[in-house]
């Protein structure tokens, strides 16, 4: 059920030729990208982590040094809950795939 007051993003689907380019384009536009911008997402994170370890052993003062290792922690934090939700996104590709084949099935494509 949709919120009142938003729009339809696609169509009401009418033949199984349209479902399965609806299916393969949820699949490829949305999981897919989804997936590759947390992966990068998590380089990110990793590197972040890294350079402020990195950075904390060059800092004289306790006070920034302690403030470099908690963005390391905090950035470390993150690619872990990233990695999470990435599990969980390729769970969702997993289904898509599944999806895609069932339909195809159905349109005797395969």
């Amino acid at each position: 059920m949709k919120p009142e007051g938003t729009t339809r993003i696609l169509s009401n689907i009418s033949t199984m030729d349209e479902a399965l380019k609806v299916e393969e384009a949820m699949k490829s536009g949305y999981v897919e990208a989804i997936v590759e911008n947390i992966v990068h997402w998590i380089g990110a994170e990793e590197d972040l982590a890294d350079s402020y370890e990195e950075f904390s052993k060059s800092l004289s003062s306790p006070e920034e040094r302690e403030a470099a290792n908690q963005l390391h922690v905090l950035s470390a934090s993150n690619a872990d809950i990233l990695r999470k939700k990435l599990e969980e996104f390729e769970g969702f590709d997993s289904e898509y795939r599944k999806r895609i084949l069932h339909v195809k099935r159905l349109t005797k494509r395969l």
